[in-house]
């Protein structure tokens, strides 16, 4: 009972830290959906509310999440995606970087009240969008992605990776209303004036028909999700070993985790994706070294006289 309360007050304070602004709500949850907010598990439902921080999950079992934000802005989740609510990314002075959504894998569909979203709404491994038109259908998916402009254009950057895992920016484009953007892991990325069949056929039945807004339905009553305990390092692997430019937050998140047995045993054996956390691990190699000479120092010479 203790942690179902403690967990509740945690979820609350979520919502106040927005301040004036109403949370994110899940609007349409079949299926199991959940998200990770500090080092705990929680199961999303219809009218739970979400806050800057939290990594949602949705798995093979998942139908259909739906998200809604106050500003109109709705947010369709397929089965097996992994987003998180306002990313942190680290300090890049040269390149700055935001974004109101990171999709680490997997597809959404962003839909607006208005003829486009609010700058730069979705980042990810493969390419940025700086902005989205009133539909557009947002993939990432075995190293690479693509984009479908359902309904007005959408401008992209296109980002590389680098062998430390951080990611650059790189060409910027435009993908006009009805246009098709894919590029498939390692290479260039290419348009078509409409997506491929197979891209349709994945997604879901939702993605293609409309769904009022629901938003409304829970706008006076908050509905606790359902605490499923602590994270295990399975579930935050993925995101320990994102690209560079997102792994400090997650190591400023996560570090009591490092002192328990199980979770410690995987960042050792994944240490090589996540090189940053080897000072938390293993803190007496980064200890001073002694001064030279300080130690041995007596009984090196001889006895006087002899």
């Amino acid at each position: 009972m203790r942690s179902k309360t403690v967990l509740l007050l945690l979820c609350l304070a979520g919502v106040l830290a927005r301040g004036a602004n109403a949370a994110p709500i899940a609007t349409i949850v079949e299926g199991e959906s959940s998200f990770m907010r500090d080092a705990s598990r929680v199961a999303l439902a219809e009218g739970v509310r979400l806050a800057n921080d939290d990594l949602i999950d949705t798995t093979a079992q998942t139908k259909l999440l739906r998200i809604e934000f106050d500003d109109g802005l709705m947010l369709l989740v397929a089965p097996e995606s992994r987003l998180w609510i306002a990313p942190k990314f680290s300090a890049d002075k040269t390149a700055p970087r935001a974004a109101r959504l990171y999709l680490l894998h997997g597809t959404v569909k962003l839909t607006s009240k208005g003829d486009a979203t609010a700058a730069a709404p979705i980042a990810s491994p493969v390419f940025d969008l700086k902005s989205a038109g009133r539909d557009t259908v947002v993939s990432v998916v075995g190293g690479g992605g693509a984009v479908f402009a359902e309904s007005g254009d959408v401008q992209i950057v296109e980002r590389t990776k680098a062998k430390n895992g951080a990611t650059t920016a790189g060409p910027a484009l435009t993908v006009k209303t009805g246009e098709y953007y894919a590029r498939p892991a390692a290479d260039k990325g290419k348009t078509a004036p409409r997506p491929d069949a197979e891209f349709i056929k994945r997604l879901p039945r939702a993605f293609l028909d409309p769904v009022p807004s629901r938003a409304a339905l829970f706008a006076a009553r908050e509905v606790p999700g359902k605490p499923l305990g602590a994270i295990d390092y399975a579930g935050a692997q993925p995101w320990i070993d994102a690209e560079a430019a997102l792994r400090p937050a997650f190591l400023a998140r996560w570090r009591p985790l490092a002192s328990q047995s199980e979770f410690r045993k995987g960042l050792i054996a994944g240490l090589r994706g996540h090189p940053e956390w080897d000072r938390t691990l293993f803190p007496e190699k980064y200890l001073p070294k002694p001064a030279s000479g300080a130690s041995g120092v007596a009984g090196t010479t001889g006895t006087p006289g002899s």
